[in-house]
């Protein structure tokens, strides 16, 4: 006998091994959403494994197709596919009308969207200084010609240490190293900064020659874990990392404005990287969002290999 416990819908049933999940929960009178009719072509009728993963079948041939053209998790299961051997814990993924058309449009698309996975990373923000005041007293031309200058520079040296740019503002950008499991994410963030703040300093001779104005950034950095996925309707959607690790890197960046600071990282970062980096000095800041004190280092244009 097997037993499957859905959690969202508060329900075990007694399970007929020969019977796929969704066969089960059909007889059982679970809503459970079967779009293409349990065919492995829609994957609306997924569900995710709380416990028990080893006591369901392997992926056949269909699952496996449509798994890896929408890059499901190994705890994401197609329940018209698959059968069971011993008990488990699960939860239906698609409750409604509004999951449904999620999942559906998710599926027309040639490339898989990543559907939210946890990964150790590095998050950088850099934002320009007195920007609002650059802005305001320069041409919209330039503006927008240094804006696309410095991007490009950034964009760069992001790249180059194995970083990718996610995010755009109008003063400044969102950064992630780790995306590719290097296990360095951390120094080659730190690494790209310094190399970054270095460059745009030399690039601000260069806008001195455009406008009177000074041209320079603040950076922020924190690591740990990220939640990691795609965000937004089909045809406006993005990649995006969630969670604390983001949030609390954009507040230690937002700190050099009243610091005096230009290159701020999280102690977790600094721990990771002591003997590597020069300190200037190290403050403790309160962050919106996050209770206690954090303690915040000012990083000196410094690194050794």
């Amino acid at each position: 006998m097997a037993v499957i416990e859905l959690t969202n819908d508060k329900v075990s049933l007694v399970a007929n091994t020969e019977k796929t999940i969704l066969e089960n929960t059909l007889a059982a009178g679970i809503p459970h959403t079967h779009a293409c009719g349990g065919f492995a072509q829609c994957s609306t009728c997924r569900v995710y494994i709380e416990e028990g993963l080893e006591n369901l079948c392997p992926r056949n041939e269909e699952e496996s197709s449509l798994a890896q053209q929408l890059g499901l998790l190994p705890e994401v299961r197609l329940a018209c596919q698959t059968k069971i051997n011993g008990d488990v814990k699960m939860r239906r993924l698609v409750l409604d009308e509004i999951d449904e058309t999620i999942i559906l449009d998710h599926g027309s698309t040639l490339s898989p969207r990543s559907l939210g996975i946890e990964k150790d990373a590095s998050i950088l923000f850099v934002d320009i200084a007195d920007y609002t005041a650059f802005s305001e007293k320069t041409p919209a031309y330039d503006v927008v010609h240094i804006l696309n200058r410095y991007f490009h520079i950034a964009g760069t040296v992001v790249k180059k240490y194995g970083g990718r740019i996610i995010d755009y503002y109008g003063d400044g950008f969102l950064a992630i190293f780790g995306l590719d499991d290097d296990p360095k994410h951390s120094e080659n963030l730190i690494k790209a900064g310094f190399e970054l703040k270095t460059a745009i300093d030399k690039f601000d001779h260069a806008v001195h020659d455009i406008i009177d104005s000074d041209f320079k950034i603040r950076l922020g950095a924190h690591t740990g874990k990220i939640i990691w996925g795609t965000i937004g309707i089909e045809g406006m959607q993005k990649e995006a990392a969630i969670g604390d690790t983001v949030n609390l890197a954009s507040r230690i960046e937002q700190a050099n404005k009243t610091l005096n600071t230009r290159f701020l990282v999280s102690e977790a970062l600094y721990k990771k990287l002591q003997h590597k980096c020069s300190v200037c000095q190290s403050f403790e800041i309160n962050a919106k969002g996050k209770s206690g004190i954090q303690k915040v280092y000012s990083l000196d244009q410094h690194f050794l290999d």
